[in-house]
């Protein structure tokens, strides 16, 4: 037996009592109870808990484990509670959470009171073979709080194992039973009224294949408009970028829906929402383009030469007030008239009992036949695109691939539950995979024509500008070789999606009732 076991105490169960009782088997010491004061923290979006992590401070540590285990993973000394990973103390924890947390910021999500008291297990030598440990769990939400959870823990020590078994074996026959997996995470969680998980951007819908295609897209775009109303609530406190970033993706797949799911509504309601909605995507453009400039800062000053590094500040410096200016601009456009209107009149659309008369063409097609017409068909239109850039790879051709692209994944993901998820998934995957590589294209094209233009914008007044125009110059040479590289490989990348065998897996999934493609 070599990891801790923890018990639930059964309502009436007087622990005090029955550690006396095994003190006639046992020496047993009892160390002072030691209360604490212990924060969960995770990600707006549970990145953490969805790779079954608990992160928590204790008095000024920082400490990790995993879900339904004790035993600490890493942990750190803060003098602050970080907020971004960069934040983080150097060392095994930072590194172990950078690729998790990424951008986001940490949000304490609930509070408890921890009181624990400790029962070292003596044999004759009076040395220490076994440790029970009688654990008490309130919300720190009220003075008054009721009990979350009473545990005993039994901790096994190394070289005693006979020991731990003889007690797991006493605290079973006093009716203890192990709990392995539950966690009091979860009734912190419930004590502030949360629920651990409970939003995620990516689309997570169950669709019949036998619904019409009208109320499908329907259940598609109220998901989206949830996502939106959620993150939307958020900007304006400017927690992290990453709020933004989500309410634009929803905005993008629902002009997206709104174009690819074609005729389930009619044209004057669908092109009068098109047209909403490229102007609602607008309004944050200027915000995202320079949070993406400022999140790469360090990325960028690393590209260049150690003794150009600190140059460049200026122009950071000079994107972080365009940012603030573009951050009141945003939270202008969200409380105007124009835009509340546009999402109540949104909402009340997709609210709207159906009617009988009028339909559009599609409106009452099963939604697999329709998902698979379209899908395939937008495939079709990714390889066709895409062959002709295998022989000459202009750098306007491959906007366009990057455009059908996702196009198709959106589709994709939209009616991911109508089909096999193991299956599709695979070939989201493979999409994935191409979409990086023109999406870094893209961008680094982009990132390129910015830094050059912005150039102009930079106060000439500024004595190290010949200093900072040199640095910027440095990294938009560094940043073309990188797109060539990552152009050179587009070939690669694009054989593998458009394999014999993903065309096989296309085929099966989608062909056969797309035959009759007339969308």
């Amino acid at each position: 037996m070599r990891h801790n076991i923890k018990f639930n105490l059964p309502d009436g169960f007087n622990a005090q009592h029955f550690i006396r009782e095994l003190a006639d088997q046992f020496t047993i010491k009892k160390n002072r109870t030691v209360a604490e004061k212990l924060a969960i923290y995770d990600t707006f979006d549970w990145r953490l808990y969805n790779k079954s992590l608990v992160l928590y401070v204790s008095g000024n540590k920082l400490l990790l484990r995993k879900l339904a285990d004790s035993d600490i993973i890493n942990s750190a000394d803060i003098t602050t509670i970080p907020v971004f990973i960069w934040n983080f103390p150097d060392g095994e924890l930072k590194q172990r959470l950078a690729p998790i947390i990424k951008m986001r910021a940490l949000l304490k999500f609930a509070e408890v009171n921890c009181r624990t008291t400790q029962y070292p297990i003596l044999n004759k030598d009076e040395k220490t073979v076994a440790r029970l440990v009688h654990e008490e769990i309130r919300s720190s939400r009220d003075k008054n709080a009721p009990v979350l959870a009473i545990h005993l823990w039994l901790k096994p020590i190394k070289g005693y194992p006979k020991y731990a078994r003889s007690l797991a074996k006493r605290l079973k026959e006093a009716g203890l039973e192990k709990r392995l997996t539950e966690d009091v995470f979860f009734k912190a969680l419930e004590a502030v009224d949360k629920k651990a998980g409970d939003y995620s951007a990516k689309v997570n819908i169950q669709l019949d294949p036998d619904m019409r295609s009208d109320e499908a897209t329907k259940v598609i775009l109220r998901f989206l408009l949830q996502v939106i109303r959620i993150n939307e609530t958020h900007i304006e406190k400017d927690l992290d970028t990453e709020f933004v970033h989500d309410y634009r993706v929803a905005i993008r797949r629902t002009r997206s829906a709104l174009g690819q799911i074609q005729y389930v509504f009619s044209a004057k309601t669908t092109d009068r929402f098109k047209k909403d909605f490229a102007f609602v995507g607008k309004l944050s453009n200027d915000l995202r383009d320079l949070d993406v400039y400022l999140l790469n800062e360090a990325t960028y000053k690393a590209m260049l030469p150690p003794v150009l590094r600190d140059d460049i500040d200026p122009l950071f410096d000079h994107l972080r007030k365009k940012r603030s200016k573009a951050f009141q601009k945003v939270i202008s456009g969200l409380k105007s008239n124009k835009y509340e209107k546009i999402l109540k009149d949104w909402e009340a659309f997709l609210n709207k009992p159906r009617q009988d008369g009028g339909t559009a063409p599609n409106a009452g097609l099963p939604i697999i036949d329709l998902a698979c017409k379209r899908i395939y068909k937008k495939y079709r239109n990714v390889v066709k695109a895409g062959n002709p850039i295998l022989e000459n790879a202009e750098d306007e051709m491959l906007h366009v691939l990057r455009i059908h692209c996702k196009k198709l994944r959106y589709l994709m993901e939209f009616f991911s539950s109508l089909f096999s998820r193991k299956k599709i998934n695979v070939l989201i995957e493979q999409l994935k995979k191409l979409q990086d590589n023109l999406g870094d294209f893209n961008d680094l094209c982009v990132q390129e024509e910015y830094l050059l233009n912005i150039t102009k914008e930079l106060p000439t007044t500024h004595r190290q500008l010949k200093k900072t125009l040199v640095a910027i110059g440095s990294l938009v040479g560094t940043l073309g070789r990188e797109r060539q590289m990552v152009k050179d490989a587009f070939a690669g990348t694009f054989k593998d999606f458009a394999s014999p065998g993903n065309k096989e897996l296309f085929q099966e999934l989608f062909a056969s009732q797309a035959s009759q493609d007339d969308s």
